[in-house]
């Protein structure tokens, strides 16, 4: 036998390489020779060239030769650092390929549609063929393969025939990377191709699929985010362990764990970037000059900061990733993808008409093939652009463009929430919650712009928004949003009492003072000079009510009953069911502060309010008022058979409509029932951060006093002080008592004679010397009697 030359270095002609593959697929000449339609002796003179070449002196040394010429093809070649997360999508992609032979991976520039088809080529059983298609022209994809398969073009070979022949000689997995610019080029060969090579797979990456008939077309997502534990975590982890940092140690997951510090910030990254891969790997880079909190700080101003020097192309920084395809957009589509860019947050396609033009579906649908823009899911279905797009498509945007749509989703945001908020008081059902939850976002946005602006619309959205968070269950960012809009004397100016209650009623969780300041107002409006009664009964009501609720919450009793007597006397004569149960709600809430508390009378308050919101058909504030009753039971122990009843009924309902709010109040009280149960250990550690989060921080204090009570006493008193800061931010001076009680008794429990006192002291400002005499121990009565005369 002669000796062999090395394959893996002699290229061979498009014929050669066909008469290689039918030489392997054990054809005669004669075979050959008829498949590829030349004469015998045409496939002999190409064998005896195929052995001179291969080193081969035999038929069988021919097949070995071409073995091994595949095996040198088989090799991917891959990026040595990790590939994390797309378990899921591997798989799937297996399942799509064994179904449909031909899949394109789609989505937007950088989330890595390169990478994973790479890797599934790596880790499949057919032997890959490997193309690089970005810089090809139409013309330049067949013979891009042939040199994939060392096939050479010879003057007037008809490669296209070569290339067909080739893939047909094995199975292979034809791997065509970037064929945006060419796809119909791509459409033609691949079909030419499976008709004749049945065990052929193609699968082909592309920001948008080329349409044919054959294609199936799997959507790629950026890296999953949300938690410490997330893929785009894991993904940010590694590189930042490769590239090394200035400030402290590389980071990585093979070695020390990282600081929960550094996990949180490097979570708070990741979901900035929205999981994009080639983002996390750009601030990766980035965090070798700058600490990982620098970073997360300049991410949330812009993405300037996300740069590289190398490597060159494409995909050295996000700008020149996403002009490829914004270079195929049309004037239109470019049109639509600004204003649809400077929305604020989701859309559907009525959001995406009312800020672009009537039939705005086909240019939508457009965009989505792109992969410019991303479903967030949700009926109608919702979509976004990545954070990280809406900055690039920004930077190319007229800003008089972006204050024209910013209002126009005002308006239309407006709109849709003052005909929702008139049917929200009876509607608890589950298609009236998740508008809400879709709808609330959408106004907060549209508020804070408003206020921004000092647009007309401010009021009317501050109030919609605030009957959503309060019938359906609230936010923390709303919330807040509200109390920008409850502070701006630009907006109060035109309040009536009405929409000052309704603001009222949604900031009763989170600020008691600027409750009162609400409530001032609306009295003097009503007690105007002008002796109109500052807009009649309606709204003395609502004046009268707000102030009530801020009196009930401020621990001005008198005051508070005085208010709601006046309050439910308007109610009753105006046939109003629903304003004369929410008046009793509240009057029950004023007779659970004195001390002693009027148990009994706030009971009965809470049940009439029960029954008065069933007149008036509102079930989820039936379930509200039931809460209150429950808790109050609770808090007495009283009727400890009835709380558990009341408790189950609160917990079904809130599970039967998906309200959150509802429910960890009902959790809130299951706990207060049986606070040492360790079945309520997990409940009692979660309640204060789920309070937080929907921005209730009256439930916040009670939830982490319960935590106080399970806990060592000398861990205590950090748990109380928690507390109590809580119950200051939100001027709740009722709370305030409540944990400044606790806080001296942990003091002194703790053997702090000194702390104690002190405690006692802010004690005595807050409630009063009464209060803090009754809270003093026994052995500081004396200190504290001579420190209160000094």
């Amino acid at each position: 036998m002669s000796a062999r030359t090395d394959t893996r270095t002699d290229t061979l002609t498009a014929r050669e390489g066909a008469v290689l593959a039918a030489v392997e697929r054990r054809l005669s000449n004669p075979e050959i020779a008829a498949e590829l339609f030349i004469s015998v002796r045409t496939v002999e003179s190409h064998i005896a060239s195929l052995k001179r070449k291969l080193g081969a002196a035999s038929r069988a040394e021919l097949m070995a030769a071409a073995g091994e010429r595949r095996e040198h093809a088989a090799s991917v070649r891959l990026p040595r650092n990790a590939f994390v997360g797309r378990d899921t999508e591997l798989a799937a992609l297996a399942d799509l390929l064994d179904e449909h032979h031909w899949v394109t991976i789609v989505g937007p520039g950088g989330v890595g549609k390169t990478r994973l088809a790479l890797e599934f080529a790596s880790r499949n059983d057919r032997v890959p063929v490997i193309v690089e298609l970005e810089h090809a022209e139409p013309g330049d994809v067949i013979a891009r393969i042939a040199r994939a398969l060392d096939l050479e073009a010879g003057p007037g070979a008809d490669v296209a025939t070569s290339v067909v022949m080739a893939l047909a000689s094995h199975p292979y997995l034809l791997v065509l990377d970037n064929i945006d610019r060419v796809g119909s080029a791509v459409g033609e060969i691949v079909a030419r191709a499976q008709a004749t090579a049945i065990e052929l797979r193609v699968l082909t990456t592309s920001r948008t699929p080329i349409g044919d008939a054959a294609e199936t077309v799997y959507p790629l997502a950026p890296l999953a985010v949300g938690g410490t534990d997330a893929a785009a975590v894991a993904m940010f982890l590694d590189r930042l362990g490769a590239a090394g940092r200035a400030a402290a140690a590389p980071i990585r997951l093979s070695a020390v764990l990282p600081s929960p510090t550094d996990l949180g910030l490097a979570a708070h990254v990741c979901e900035r970037l929205d999981g994009l891969p080639l983002a996390i790997e750009l601030a990766a880079a980035v965090a070798r000059h700058l600490s990982l909190g620098e970073l997360a700080e300049r991410l949330d101003r812009d993405f300037a900061t996300l740069d590289r020097a190398v490597p060159a192309g494409r995909h050295r920084t996000l700008e020149t990733a996403f002009e490829w395809t914004w270079d195929l957009l049309t004037d239109e589509e470019r049109a639509m993808l600004c204003r649809l860019a400077a929305l604020p947050r989701t859309f559907d396609i009525d959001l995406a008409a009312a800020v672009t033009h009537a039939g705005a579906e086909g240019v939508v649908l457009r965009l989505l093939d792109h992969s410019m823009l991303v479903p967030t899911g949700g009926s109608p279905r919702r979509f976004r652009l990545l954070a990280v797009m809406r900055e690039f498509v920004h930077a190319r945007t007229d800003p008089s463009v972006i204050r024209e749509v910013l209002e126009q989703h005002a308006v239309y945001v407006q709109k849709v929430t003052d005909d929702f908020v008139l049917r929200a008081r009876t509607d608890d059902s589950a298609e009236a919650l998740h508008l809400s939850e879709t709808l609330c976002p959408e106004v907060n946005a549209a508020l804070r712009w408003a206020l921004a602006a000092q647009h007309p619309s401010a009021l009317a959205l501050a109030a919609d928004l605030s009957i959503g968070v309060e019938q359906y269950g609230s936010d923390v960012d709303s919330v807040r949003a509200i109390a920008m809009a409850a502070r701006d004397e630009r907006v109060l100016a035109s309040a009536t009492p009405q929409q000052l209650l309704l603001l009222g009623d949604a900031l009763a969780y989170l600020d008691v003072e600027l409750l009162g300041d609400l409530a001032d107002r609306a009295l003097a409006i009503v007690d105007g000079d002008d002796g109109d009664g500052g807009g009649g009964d309606r709204a003395r009501l609502a004046a009268h009510h707000l102030a009530g609720m801020a009196d009930a919450y401020g621990d001005r009793d008198a005051s508070a009953l005085v208010h709601l007597d006046e309050a439910e006397r308007i109610a009753a004569s105006l046939g109003d069911d629903w304003e004369r149960a929410a008046v009793r709600q509240m009057r029950g809430i004023a007779f659970c502060h004195p001390s002693p508390p009027q148990s009994e009378r706030a009971m009965v308050e809470f049940e009439a309010a029960m029954r008065g919101y069933a007149l008036a058909g509102d079930a989820m504030h039936v379930n509200n008022a039931r809460f209150m009753l429950a808790f109050a039971s609770a808090e007495w122990g009283l009727e400890p058979e009835r709380a558990e009843q009341l408790v189950s009924e609160c917990i079904e309902y809130a599970l039967s409509v998906g309200n959150e709010h509802e429910l960890a109040h009902a959790y809130l009280v299951r706990a207060k029932l049986h606070p040492d149960a360790p079945s309520e250990a997990d409940n009692i550690a979660t309640l204060p951060a789920t309070f937080r989060r929907l921005g209730d921080l009256r439930c916040v204090t009670r939830s982490l006093m319960l935590q106080a009570g399970r806990v060592r006493p000398d861990a205590r008193v950090g748990i109380i002080e928690e507390a109590l800061s809580v119950a200051e931010a939100a001027g709740d001076r009722g709370h305030q008592a409540m944990t400044l009680t606790a806080l001296v008794q942990a003091r002194w429990a703790g053997g702090d004679r000194v702390a104690t006192l002190a405690a006692l002291d802010r004690l005595a400002a807050v409630a009063g010397a009464d209060a803090a005499s009754a809270a003093c121990p026994p052995g500081l009565v004396e200190d504290f009697a001579g420190a209160a005369a000094s």
